[in-house]
């Protein structure tokens, strides 16, 4: 189970989920310290919400996509609620050492926003490989290229793409 999450981790470094998580939640810790906060608990509460409606839409059309290829298998869908459940303790371990370091929203929104984009990756190139590209703007799927190809290439049957 910690193999698949730091899979997740390993993927967050090259597709630079993690960099943009950093530079995101630098750019908010300053505004917040330039706020004095106002409004923090508010800045968590969204955060938190996206990366839940994020993470469940990925969940759901990955879902979708491995019974149309006839590849789901509920312990690996069970093993996905895991992950994503692991993922919201991280990113809870991030807001508590926020309140533990006096660093405002840096850690938690550095985790967060960081999860946000990788999930937000993964569930636009799933819905590439569902083939609902034709609903959504192509140079979306033109950035998520590798990612695009991974999920071929986990969905595919013997090889053959979408």
């Amino acid at each position: 189970m910690f193999g698949k999450l730091t899979d997740v981790f390993q993927k967050m470094v090259v597709n630079k989920s993690l960099v943009l998580g950093a530079l995101t939640g630098t750019v908010g810790a300053f505004f917040d310290a330039v706020l004095g906060a106002k409004g923090f608990i508010e800045l968590h509460m969204y955060i938190a919400a996206a990366l839940a409606i994020i993470v469940f839409l990925d969940y759901v059309v990955g879902v979708r996509i491995a019974k149309k290829k006839d590849q789901y298998v509920s312990n690996k869908g069970i093993d996905a609620v895991i992950r994503d459940g692991i993922i919201f303790l991280i990113v809870a371990v991030g807001w508590i050492f926020d309140q533990l370091l006096n660093t405002g929203a840096f850690v938690f929104a550095v985790l967060a926003l960081s999860f946000i984009y990788h999930n937000l990756q993964s569930f636009a190139a799933n819905l590439y490989v569902l083939g609902w590209d034709k609903y959504f703007p192509m140079w979306l799927f033109r950035i998520l290229e590798s990612e695009i190809n991974a999920k071929i290439q986990k969905y595919s049957d013997r090889g053959e793409s979408k």
